[in-house]
């Protein structure tokens, strides 16, 4: 039986892996889209994560099954949970990369002056997709004080999108009083660069369901 359960979580982890793995994929290409402003970089995001809610379900399916089939307590139900939980928050992470990855390249092909907000959202690009990459890092981890640091990278990269986002939302805000004839297009902007700040939470909230898996407490203080 024992066995069994182990082969069973060792397909689990795989799924988990090759999911967790093509998120990182397409936040690198979506990274460097904002970087060079290039539409490619963005059709690559979206099709990496073409079928990302297909393989999240999957993933459930599988975790439906070993409770079924085993009946896990303690550690291994803590664990699955989390799993179950994680499949939710990784779905919303890839469509917020896809809503995203389809706004910058409508940008990139219309007449909007991206370049004015370039400074600050290729640096909120950039925490927002580094605090994807240690959430993702995290499903991968078993001792429970490298999820703590790592819990504690993603908090310190989501602070910084709270921060970042707001000094671009004061200085679009700023612009926007100069130029009302551009207000629809300024607000779209900042519409889409709040997506990115929604990313950074997303990976907060995988990393503390970890903390949860590997520690223990109460599932409703992880997220």
């Amino acid at each position: 039986m024992l066995d069994r359960y182990e082969d069973q979580l060792q397909e689990l982890n795989g799924l988990l892996k090759t999911l967790g793995d093509s998120i990182v994929e397409a936040a690198n290409e979506a990274e460097s889209g904002v970087n060079t402003l290039t539409c490619k970089n963005f059709e690559s995001a979206k099709d990496i994560l073409k079928n990302s809610e297909i393989n999240a379900n999957e993933i459930d399916q599988n975790i439906l099954k070993t409770f079924a089939l085993f009946e896990p307590e303690a550690v291994e139900l803590r664990e699955l949970v989390a799993y179950l939980k994680i499949t939710s928050e990784i779905v919303r992470l890839s469509d917020n990369i896809k809503s995203f990855s389809r706004r910058m390249r409508g940008y990139i092909n219309s007449e909007v002056d991206f370049t004015v907000v370039q400074e600050y959202s290729n640096l909120l690009a950039k925490s927002a997709f580094n605090s994807i990459s240690f959430a993702i890092e995290s499903l991968h981890v078993k001792d429970k004080e490298d999820i703590t640091d790592l819990y504690r990278k993603v908090c310190v990269e989501e602070s910084k999108t709270d921060d970042l986002y707001s000094i671009l939302e004061k200085n679009i805000m700023t612009d926007l009083c100069k130029d009302i004839e551009k207000s629809a297009e300024s607000i779209e902007i900042l519409s889409t660069m709040r997506k990115l700040e929604r990313m950074a939470d997303r990976s907060v909230n995988i990393t503390k369901l970890m903390l949860f898996a590997r520690k223990g407490g109460e599932i409703k203080h992880f997220g």
